[in-house]
């Protein structure tokens, strides 16, 4: 009976993850030649106030690749080089817009429309500075779906209004399937558990982010068939033109109450957040590992997941943005003639953006770090996974196999 319990056991683990069940006690990440500290004295910030010094600060993220700047800060030592004390939660939109209401939260990573509907409804939220613009989310179907018409009449784990929904619309479109859901049956399920849902037959298909598309592309439970834009309105542009072209996907948001009474603590939250992203892209081998590790996936779907953000998709991990990608989040709802009841609420949308905490923060703007610290020379856009895992490997002195045995899918590419 033993071996049995066991067995079962171990089938169980292979199914979930590569990594569940291993003893990760010492995780993946790799010890890099990364000083927080004196990155942090670059930026010539102000002594903390006193009163603030031991400042409890509450950050939560959600379950998305797109919030991975929180995990790094924590991981590398940002927050606590910046002599910040913050506590960094997973847990998802609502909630972080809940708390960040009553005070409980003082700045959360969240999808900009959610945020935005909180403040129309009271709730001291801003926009202190982007996150991730256009960037992926993903439409993934069982191995048994051969053509996209199969999905017809299956169960699906997708939103509940799809012909109200941009990005849905243009996966159908693309696809050539209806919209409407009265064609398929359509199911509530979490991304976190679609993909096992999805092996098991429960349902035919579901939309997540990262890293449970990459997920079942590593592992073969399924396979992307269409990849979300994040309401880019003009998909020929560049994919490294921030400027034009893209719409808004997730924010790092801040309880505006907390800005102002602790203005300087909120200057740091945003080097910080900075600083995350800028560790991301310098480090991307480490970067992946950490977000591994904080989503208890294989470093195999890590990788691929941070290759998506920072190369195959663009540079969609940022702190900078403008008028044009909020207007352009807006926008995709007028392309599709989307129901009012359906759309953000933006009446509140100029007290809601601050486009300008970042320069007063002292934050240089994204174009330059990625020119000052070649960015781009080390790391092209449209260069190959393959050689990508080379160099981010090289940058950091790491002499191992992990990832490469990896086939970035074709849609990834496009």
């Amino acid at each position: 009976m033993k071996r049995k319990i066991l067995s079962i056991l171990l089938i169980s683990c292979m199914l979930f993850s590569l990594t569940a069940c291993k003893d990760n006690s010492t995780g993946n990440v790799e010890k890099v030649a990364y000083d927080a500290k004196a990155v942090a004295a670059k930026y010539n910030l102000p002594e903390i106030p006193e009163a603030d010094k031991n400042l409890k600060i509450q950050m939560g993220y959600n379950n998305c690749d797109h919030m991975v700047a929180a995990i790094v800060g924590e991981q590398a030592g940002i927050y606590k080089a910046l002599g910040l004390n913050v506590t960094v939660t997973k847990t998802n939109n609502t909630n972080i817009a809940q708390a960040m209401t009553t005070g409980e939260m003082h700045v959360g990573y969240m999808g900009i429309e959610g945020a935005l509907n909180a403040r129309n409804e009271g709730a001291p939220i801003i926009m202190a500075a982007a996150n991730h613009i256009g960037g992926s989310r993903y439409l993934v179907v069982s191995n048994d779906i051969k053509d996209p018409k199969d999905l017809v009449g299956k169960k699906l784990a997708i939103t509940e209004d799809p012909e109200n929904d941009p990005e849905w619309i243009k996966w159908a479109s693309k696809l050539g399937i209806p919209t409407e859901k009265d064609k398929y049956q359509i199911v509530k399920m979490g991304q976190k558990d679609a993909p096992m849902a999805l092996k098991s037959g429960q349902i035919s298909a579901f939309s997540c982010c990262d890293p449970y598309a990459s997920q079942c592309e590593y592992q073969g439970l399924g396979r992307v068939v269409a990849v979300g834009w994040g309401g880019t309105i003009d998909e020929t542009k560049e994919k490294n033109d921030h400027k034009h072209g893209w719409g808004m996907c997730c924010i790092y948001a801040m309880n505006e109450n907390f800005k102002k009474e602790h203005p300087e603590v909120a200057k740091r939250l945003l080097v910080a957040h900075s600083m995350s992203l800028k560790y991301l892209y310098e480090h991307p081998y480490n970067a992946a590992m950490m977000f591994a590790d904080g989503f208890g996936t294989a470093p195999e779907v890590g990788l691929m997941t941070i290759y998506m953000k920072t190369i195959a998709e663009g540079r969609t991990l940022t702190w900078e943005f403008n008028q044009e990608n909020i207007d352009n989040f807006v926008k995709q709802y007028d392309e599709y003639n989307i129901d009012k009841k359906f759309r953000p609420k933006t009446d509140k949308l100029g007290e809601f953006v601050n486009l300008n905490f970042v320069k007063e923060s002292g934050i240089e703007s994204f174009s330059d770090f990625t020119k000052k610290d070649k960015i781009d020379e080390k790391f092209p856009i449209g260069i190959s996974f393959e050689d990508w895992l080379k160099k981010a490997k090289e940058i950091d002195g790491i002499d191992n196999k992990v990832g490469n045995d990896i086939k970035i899918p074709e849609v990834y590419k496009k």
